[in-house]
């Protein structure tokens, strides 16, 4: 197969998702579960609108996603799912798992390795929000292993994710 202009023999390495997303996919936010979320309990202490979903407090805007992906995301054998709450060293494990799993196609010196023209977070695509802006086709155009992140615990995850034999969650927290 051919990835990132470089020739590969058939070698299971995650493509970075910018490389993926050719932009064609438009922004679409799920819009049929206002209801739903408009009855959730608010926090009127907090400056962000967050909205309590499953016991958990979420933006208000990306709930509808965390649906949307509770009901339709499955994976594959050999997702790779890095699972964080912000601030807790996500990007720099996403750098890390990028590198890791592409080494056999980019070595740490390749000038071609997609983490030498990309950021960590264009390598590694946050779920929650791809969801929430109704752009999950996407993950389609990933070739297995597909290598992606949330902000969700556990217990709000997809049960493909959280229960399914063909993922792997790497967990960070500080």
């Amino acid at each position: 197969s051919k990835m990132a202009g470089t020739e590969t023999t058939s070698l299971q390495v995650p493509m970075a998702f910018k490389d993926a997303d050719d932009g064609t996919i438009p922004v679409r936010p799920p819009t049929e579960y206002a209801a739903a979320v408009a009855s959730l309990p608010t926090n009127p202490a907090s400056k962000l609108k967050l909205r309590c979903y499953q016991g958990v407090w979420v933006l208000e805007d990306w709930v509808p996603g965390i649906i949307a992906m509770q009901r339709s995301f499955s994976t594959r054998p050999g997702d790779v799912v890095l699972a964080s709450f912000p601030k807790c060293g996500t990007t720099w494990l996403k750098a890390l798992i990028f590198a890791t799993m592409a080494r056999a196609a980019y070595p740490p010196a390749s000038p071609a390795h997609p983490l030498r023209r990309l950021n960590p977070h264009d390598c590694v695509i946050l779920l929650d929000r791809l969801f929430a802006v109704g752009r999950e086709a996407v993950l389609e155009r990933l070739p297995s292993p597909r290598l992606m992140c949330t902000h969700m615990p556990l217990s709000v995850l997809p049960p493909s994710i959280s229960r399914g034999p063909d993922c792997k969650i790497v967990y960070i927290c500080r």
